[in-house]
């Protein structure tokens, strides 16, 4: 099977990666499509096809599988380019958040259209990757990039908001605990470090409310600080951050 990822940014490298990493697909059968020389120079070092967006036409009859990676706006642009006759027999996916089925059709036809939300850990096989109704032989390839599950379309930008923006969150958060380490005294080399290993030892331990309340024992110095974080509504702004993402994609 050959995929053709339309924008080759961080989220069209990450896909690349995984799709490699995996081992569902080889580098020769992976066609890149992008405006930037430098990122075509980036994609061709890794063996990929790599063409202009001129020759948008070009990637897309030499392959099963279409990518959309870029921003709605950008695609919008693009899709004058495209050649809908080209489209027949090809899968779609849009991995762009706040384009919908309807906005895309309008561009380029009523196609064989999915969408999918991926965070950018899929690089590693280890990442979120949500999608609507696909074929099998696609499904199984995206289950190999970490946790995949297929959804309902209108379920797809709560996926975005919650897990795809989640990886930006959890090292925001995690470059603010390393800071206060350096405030306290540390090297910044060292707060991250710590920073990072205990993030991750709460993740590899999971049940987080009885991690809570296992390391935060009455009268002790954990207590306090998970009251002062109840007190200034940390909940609330993890929430209230993650409401936001997914008010800007609808």
């Amino acid at each position: 099977m050959k995929f053709g990822i339309i924008g080759f940014g961080n989220l069209g490298k990450a896909l690349a990666s995984a799709l490699t990493c995996s081992g569902s697909v080889t580098a020769n059968e992976i066609f890149i499509c992008d405006n930037s020389p430098e990122a075509i120079a980036v994609a061709e070092l890794e063996a990929y096809h790599a063409y202009d967006v001129k020759e948008i036409n070009r990637v897309i009859e030499s392959t099963d599988v279409v990518c959309i990676t870029v921003k709605g706006y950008v695609f919008e642009e693009l899709s004058k380019s495209i050649e809908r006759k080209g489209l027949d027999g090809k899968l779609i996916i849009s991995m762009m958040a706040g384009e919908t089925f309807e906005k895309i059709y309008s561009l380029i036809g009523n196609v064989n259209l999915a969408r999918a939300m991926p965070s950018l850990a899929i690089a590693a096989n280890e990442g979120v990757i949500a999608y609507t109704k696909i074929p099998d032989e696609v499904s199984m390839i995206f289950n190999k990039f970490g946790f995949a599950f297929e959804t309902e379309p209108e379920i797809i930008e709560k996926v975005m908001a919650f897990a795809a923006c989640g990886l930006g969150y959890a090292a925001y958060l995690i470059d603010a605990f390393a800071a206060a380490g350096e405030a306290m005294g540390f090297s910044l080399d060292t707060a991250s470090h710590i920073a990072a290993l205990s993030f991750k030892n709460a993740g590899d331990i999971g049940n987080f409310r009885e991690t809570v309340k296992a390391v935060a024992t009455p009268g002790g110095a954990t207590e306090q600080g998970v009251m002062y974080m109840d007190k200034c509504g940390v909940y609330d702004i993890v929430a209230g951050a993650i409401q936001k993402a997914y008010e800007r994609m609808t």
